[in-house]
């Protein structure tokens, strides 16, 4: 009588295989887009708003003279004061009041 001994078979790890394809992609993925995708366009990323401070950038300096030698401009000196600083606190403030 013949014994016959089968041969366990091995199991495949297939989380292991998951796991290494996943990392080699990644991988991939991650090394075109830092190194070999193009960039994207400035005029396409910037909001509207900033598009507004450039023509806002590109206005001329007008010469503040006229306005500032106006009586207008100088009656506004009755309303406000020259400025102050106020009170600045005890010579030591450690000491009890």
């Amino acid at each position: 009588m013949a014994i016959v001994f089968e041969q366990p078979k091995k199991k495949i790890n297939w989380f292991g295989i998951i796991t290494g394809v996943f990392s080699v992609v990644f991988l991939a993925s991650l090394v075109y887009y830092l190194f070999f995708a193009p960039t994207p366009k400035i005029e396409t990323v910037l909001p509207d708003a900033l598009k507004k401070t450039n023509q806002i950038s590109n206005l001329q300096f007008i010469d503040p003279s006229p306005v500032l030698s106006s009586p207008e401009f100088k009656s506004l000196k009755l309303y406000v004061g020259p400025p102050g600083t106020g009170i600045l606190g005890r010579a030591n403030p450690f000491l009890p009041a």
